[in-house]
């Protein structure tokens, strides 16, 4: 057997031979079959005198080498078999696949031209004032050509230019495109394939003048017609599906603003429709579903339907509603800091329900209107209180707000010395970045610590007089039953309860005790010689009543009653957010002139003591032996003096208390002295005008950056203009250059007052925070997130802002940022 045989191959003649017996084989069959135009309806169109055969624009049957479908007209001007896909095709037009660049498109099918055309043309032009990518030619010798935009334009006979809108360009390749033959030809030229023969511009007229570009023109011009039918249809119901949810987020936006602004809680045990603990959020959409007929459908229809059936009332989108509300109030407030240019900073900290240390920002500014404005932004979370660290969160905060520290006039904080350090509190620290930073300590804080410092470094006799008012609070609420037996009906004012930060309670339990005095002396008698009480009861009634019986304790409740008023009632004015720091020196240097005028009173106070209260009893230091001192060798009792009765009460009590509080009046006004003085030329322009010269120079000289020489020329005309006016406050002053448009003619002026306005006077707005912290994030609520917490307060806090926006928008930012059920 021959083996060479076996595995000997075909020659190439049998090959040859083999492939023609094939193809004559493949071409009888394909004869036989009915080819593929044979089965759809042919159409034709006329519009405008143009014609457009079926045959012009049908297809052959696909080849292997090309798998692109048919596109004939019947495809094109078919309605009916369109607009049914339309529908779904058209509503996932948010999440298309189609590339801007047509380089990158590839084979179309009908589903993608589908998608192109919905697009529109404009989508895919790219213009720009350059092509880099569009450069052809021999960069190094120098010679190359790219497209510019006059290829994009036709220069008509009349010399119009008219705009090639059906050019688009690639800018991966930098070749051009001519749009409607890409879609709808199947010839195959350099516009399809992309042009960038730079050199042969005319080509471009060549093709916009050839039959097939036109005939694709006509056909476009057809489909975008019919398709823009379709859409209008599609968009209609998509505006009228879009209205009804905006309908249903308004009610949303609406509740939150109800809820948020009053601090109330949202959730509750569980988020079903109809159960009483469903929480205030669904318990109020259900209490407008009962008279609101669009809102009790909607929960009928989509209320309760389980996850993944959008309703937009779950706790998901009420949270995310929260957020996005109360960063629309932070950019708010921010924009009215932006257009204010100047702000002071007010900062506070104090410790949540989960022992979190909550720092408080507070920024204050005058707004456009010329009005004093402070607008509380957030609470942060530190984990540090030294002065750099606090420093670092105020410069955070102030970047992320979109301002500029070098703009920062004032900072205002209580006087721990990690904020009012001179080397490394917090006030210092920020100087470090903006000398114009002035720190002004808390004028409300600073007047209380007054009042604490002469009670407790004075004399014994101050501490033990509120020891006692304590003690008899502390009796009192001990029981209902010593309640209502001790402050009858007939007894209108209540103790109150000491705190070392609110000396107002002082006020208000020194005044119940001096207008009831012998009425409650009567009523602790009546309980200690009730027999039915316990023996404890009764002996420390009766310790109580002894002790108001004294003349001592009589005279230190009239003493301190009218002292604590007073101090009471200018600590609620230096309190008011419009409080300026010149009102703020005068009230505290009356209140100074006031205690001194006290000390020539006590024979007054010694009288009405004894007239009000009844006290009869001569004082403690009469009715007992006078102790001797032991005298030394060397020395004598000639000269000594011994303080008896009234005169060593005087001495010893009396005008202790009244040296103590004066000297930390005196104290606390020197720390505005400076910063007053330097803006006082603004309120005394009565003074000479060499002196209004000198002291305008060193205000603009201070403020090189704000201010500029001719302050005080403007000041000279300034008095004058304002001579008549009766209110010469700041806050009027400036009303004035602002109602009569004088802004230009004393721009130093005008700046100089907001300057000094900006100037916080106290930090009592981040302590009114810390109320609506206690409340938002109660016992019951520890778990809340930061910037929960931070949305629901500022929206509380500044409920008055909250209520003048308009959150229409945010349905639709709402709808951009997350992937949403429904199309807006």
């Amino acid at each position: 057997m021959d083996l060479s045989s076996i595995n000997k191959k075909p020659s190439g003649h049998a090959k040859r031979k083999k492939k023609k017996e094939k193809e004559e084989k493949e071409a009888t069959a394909i004869k036989n079959v009915m080819p593929i135009n044979s089965f759809f309806k042919k159409a034709r169109i006329e519009e405008e005198g143009f014609e457009l055969a079926s045959s012009n624009v049908s297809l052959e049957a696909p080849s292997t080498s090309d798998a692109q479908p048919e596109l004939t007209a019947a495809t094109i001007l078919t309605g009916e078999n369109e607009a049914a896909s339309m529908n779904e095709e058209q509503a996932e037009q948010g999440n298309s696949s189609i590339s801007e660049d047509p380089a990158l498109w590839g084979s179309l099918t009908e589903s993608t031209r589908k998608e192109i055309l919905f697009k529109g043309i404009s989508a895919f032009q790219n213009r720009a004032a350059k092509y880099p990518a569009s450069r052809r030619g021999n960069e190094a010798e120098g010679k190359t050509r790219s497209l510019t935009n006059d290829a994009l334009t036709r220069r008509i006979y009349n010399g119009e230019a008219i705009p090639r809108e059906w050019i688009i360009y690639s800018p991966s390749t930098g070749d051009i495109f001519c749009f409607p033959c890409k879609v709808f030809s199947q010839c195959n030229n350099a516009f399809i394939a992309g042009f960038s023969d730079w050199k042969h511009p005319e080509r471009i007229t060549e093709h916009e003048m050839s039959g097939e570009h036109r005939r694709c023109i006509l056909s476009l011009a057809h489909r975008s017609k019919h398709l823009g039918t379709v859409d209008a249809s599609l968009g209609r119901q998509i505006e009228a599906e879009g209205q009804y949810w905006k309908d249903v987020l308004r009610r949303v936006v609406a509740v939150i603003k109800f809820l948020s602004e009053r601090g109330l809680p949202f959730r509750g045990d569980d988020e079903l429709l109809g159960s009483p603990h469903n929480g205030n959020y669904l318990g109020i959409l259900e209490l407008l579903a009962q008279f609101d007929p669009f809102l009790k459908e909607h929960l009928q229809k989509y209320g309760q339907k389980g996850r993944g059936k959008p309703s937009y009332l779950s706790s998901t989108i009420c949270e995310e509603f929260i957020n996005l509300m109360g960063e629309k109030t932070k950019q708010a407030i921010a924009t009215e800091l932006q257009q204010a240019k100047y702000f002071s900073v007010i900062v506070d900290s104090t410790p949540d329900m989960s022992h979190v240390d909550q720092l408080t920002f507070v920024f204050r500014f005058v707004s456009e209107t010329g009005k004093v404005v402070e607008r509380f932004i957030g609470f942060e979370p530190i984990h540090s209180h030294t002065g750099s660290s606090l420093a670092e969160c105020v410069i955070k905060m102030v970047s992320d707000l979109g301002l500029d520290l070098s703009n920062c006039r004032g900072q205002a904080y209580d006087n721990a010395s990690n904020m009012s350090g001179k080397y490394n509190g917090l006030q210092a620290q920020l100087k470090k970045n903006n000398p114009l930073m002035h720190y002004i300590p808390c004028a409300a804080h600073s007047l209380n610590l007054v009042g604490v410092n002469s009670v407790e470094n004075s004399c014994r006799g101050a501490s033990q007089f509120f020891d006692f008012l304590q003690s008899l609070y502390a009796f009192c609420s001990a029981s209902t039953h010593r309640w209502n037996k001790v402050f009858t009906a007939d007894i209108s004012l209540t103790l109150k309860s000491l705190s070392c930060t609110r000396w107002s309670c002082r006020g208000d339990s020194t005044r119940a005790l001096s207008e009831n005095y012998a009425k409650i002396a009567s009523s602790l008698q009546m309980v200690a010689s009730d027999d039915e009480e316990r023996r404890d009861t009764r002996r420390e009634a009766a310790a109580l009543c002894n002790k108001l019986e004294k003349l001592e304790t009589a005279l230190m409740t009239m003493f301190w009653d009218t002292v604590l008023q007073r101090f009471k009632l200018t600590s609620n004015s230096l309190q008011k957010r419009e409080m300026d720091l010149m009102t703020a020196v005068r009230l505290l240097e009356s209140l100074h002139t006031y205690v001194a005028s006290l000390r020539g009173q006590f024979g007054d106070f010694e009288t009405s003591a004894r007239a009000i209260t009844g006290v009869t009893q001569a004082y403690q230091s009469e009715t007992h032996r006078v102790s001797k001192r032991k005298t030394f060798d060397d020395e004598t009792v000639d000269n000594e003096v011994v303080l008896t009765g009234s005169k060593k009460f005087q001495v010893e009590t009396f005008n202790v208390i009244i040296d103590s509080l004066l000297s930390g009046l005196k104290k606390r006004l020197d720390a505005y002295k400076d910063i007053n003085d330097r803006f006082g030329v603004l309120f005394d322009m009565d003074c000479a005008d060499t002196d209004l010269f000198k002291r305008a120079n060193a205000l603009s000289s201070s403020y090189p950056s704000d201010l500029d020489n001719s302050l005080s020329d403007e000041l000279i005309q300034f008095r004058s203009f304002v001579s008549t006016e009766q209110d010469k406050t700041p806050a009027n002053l400036l009303q004035i250059v602002q109602r009569n448009g004088l802004q230009t003619t004393f721009p130093n002026v005008f700046v100089a007052l907001r300057l000094f306005l900006t100037l916080p006077v106290s930090n009592c707005e981040g302590e009114r925070s810390f109320s609506q912290l206690k409340r938002i994030k109660n016992e019951l609520r520890t778990t809340m997130g930061q910037k929960r917490l931070s949305a629901l307060s500022l929206m509380a806090i500044e409920s008055e802002l909250v209520r003048e926006l308009d959150f229409e928008d945010l349905i639709c930012n709402f709808a951009k940022k997350k992937t949403r059920k429904k199309n807006f």
